[in-house]
C-alpha cells in the first residue's frame, strides 16, 4: 500500500517503538516509591521535557492525556466558547457560537475583530491547521484579538508537529501523539503559566492534580521519543507535485488559495462521490480518506466543506516526510485509472 492518510494517523516511528519496549511487562507506576516507580517517574519527566521542546513550551505546562479529544474536552467543557466553523468534532461540539470562514477556509478576522464580537464569551478556539484541508490559521493575529478582548485562546495544534514550526502564543494548546509518529491513545494539553483549568478526570493527584489516573508510562515515553525525533517542518514540493497531477485530470483543491500544511491536499472531482473514490483507490493499493461523512446512509459534505461553501465531497491525501515522488506519481496515476472506469 501507498499510505497517504497521515492526517488520520501516522505509523509508530522507530524511535518511539524502541523507547517504549523496555516499559512493557514491568511495573511502571510513577507514584510508587520503590525503584520501579522512581524510574517510571524519571521517564515521564524526560518525556515531558521532550514534548515541551517540540512545542516551544515550558516543561511545567505540559500535561499528558489520553489524546487530543480528552485535552480539548478538558478545556472546552467549561465556560462559553466561540469556535471556528471548521474545528475538529471534539471542539465543534462545545461551540456556543461559530466564527465563520471564507471560501478558502480562512477564519474571518474582520468578523472576529468587530466591536463586541467576543463579548460574553470565556474563550475562543481556533485550530492551527485544519485536518481536512490543511488550511493554516493566522494564530498570531487571532491571539492579539483574543488578548484585546480579554478572552482565553485554545489552539488545537494536532496536525502541526513535523509539518510546520510549533511556536504558538495561546493559553491552551492540544497535541496528539499519533499524528507525529507516537502511539495512539496519547496526547497532551499545554497550559500557559498561571492558568489552572478544572480537571476533566478527578480522583487522584496524577499530572499534578490536573488529570487523575495512573499514567500510561510506555505511551508517554513513546510520545516523548516521537517528539524528539520529529522534523521541524516539511517541504510542500511533493504535495504540489501531487496537486498538479490531480488538477490536470479535473480535480478541484479545497482551500487552494490559502496557506496550507505542506503535506495535505483535499481534492474533489465533479460527479464523483469521495467515498466511492476512496474505496476504489484502496483496491488500487492507495490509502486515503474522504472529506465527507455518512449520515443515515446518505453521503453529505463535511461541516468543514459546508462552512467553506465548497461544492461536492473531497478526498484527502496527506503525506509524510518519507513519501516519495514515486508514491505521489503512482497515487495520481491510480486516481486517473479509477476516474476512467467510474460511471
Amino acid at each position: 500500500m501507498i499510505y497517504l492518510d497521515h492526517n488520520a494517523t501516522s505509523p509508530l516511528c522507530d524511535a518511539a517503538l524502541e523507547a517504549m519496549m523496555p516499559w512493557f511487562g514491568i511495573p511502571t507506576n510513577p507514584f510508587s516509591a520503590h525503584r520501579y516507580g522512581r524510574a517510571a517517574a524519571a521517564a515521564v519527566d524526560r518525556a515531558r521535557g521532550q514534548v515541551a521542546a517540540l512545542a516551544g513550551w515550558t516543561r511545567d505546562g505540559v500535561y499528558f492525556t489520553s489524546g487530543a479529544t480528552e485535552a480539548n474536552n478538558t478545556v472546552l467543557s467549561r465556560g462559553r466558547w466561540m469556535v471556528s466553523a471548521v474545528e475538529h468534532p471534539s471542539v465543534y461540539v462545545w461551540a456556543d457560537a461559530f466564527l465563520g470562514v471564507d471560501e478558502c477556509g480562512r477564519v474571518r478576522l474582520e468578523e472576529l475583530a468587530a466591536p463586541g464580537a467576543l463579548d460574553g464569551f470565556d474563550g475562543l478556539s481556533v485550530m492551527l491547521a485544519n485536518n481536512e484541508t490543511g488550511v493554516i490559521a493566522p494564530i498570531v493575529e487571532i491571539a492579539k484579538i483574543a488578548r484585546g478582548a480579554g478572552v482565553l485562546l485554545h489552539v488545537d495544534a494536532s496536525q502541526a508537529p513535523g509539518r510546520i514550526p510549533m511556536r504558538i502564543a495561546a493559553d491552551f494548546v492540544t497535541l496528539s501523539a499519533h499524528k507525529f509518529g507516537g502511539p495512539q491513545g496519547m496526547g497532551a494539553l499545554l497550559v500557559r503559566a498561571g492558568l489552572s483549568p478544572e480537571p476533566l478526570l478527578r480522583g487522584g493527584p496524577q499530572e499534578r492534580g490536573r488529570r487523575a489516573g495512573t499514567p500510561n508510562v510506555a505511551g508517554i515515553v513513546g510520545m516523548g521519543a516521537a517528539a524528539a525525533a520529529t522534523f521541524p517542518a516539511m517541504s510542500p514540493a511533493r504535495r504540489d507535485r501531487l496537486e498538479r497531477a490531480l488538477v490536470a485530470i479535473g480535480g478541484r483543491v479545497a482551500g487552494a488559495g490559502a496557506d496550507r500544511l505542506p503535506n495535505t491536499t483535499a481534492v474533489a472531482f465533479d460527479g464523483i462521490e469521495a467515498a466511492d473514490l476512496v474505496m476504489a483507490l484502496d483496491l488500487e493499493g492507495v490509502a486515503v480518506s474522504a472529506g465527507s461523512a455518512c449520515s443515515s446512509g446518505a453521503a453529505e459534505p463535511s461541516h468543514v466543506l459546508r462552512a467553506m461553501g465548497f461544492a461536492g465531497s473531497a478526498v484527502r491525501f496527506s503525506l509524510d516526510a518519507g513519501t516519495s515522488d514515486a508514491d505521489v506519481d503512482e497515487a495520481a496515476a491510480a486516481v486517473a485509472r479509477v476516474l476512467a472506469r467510474l460511471p
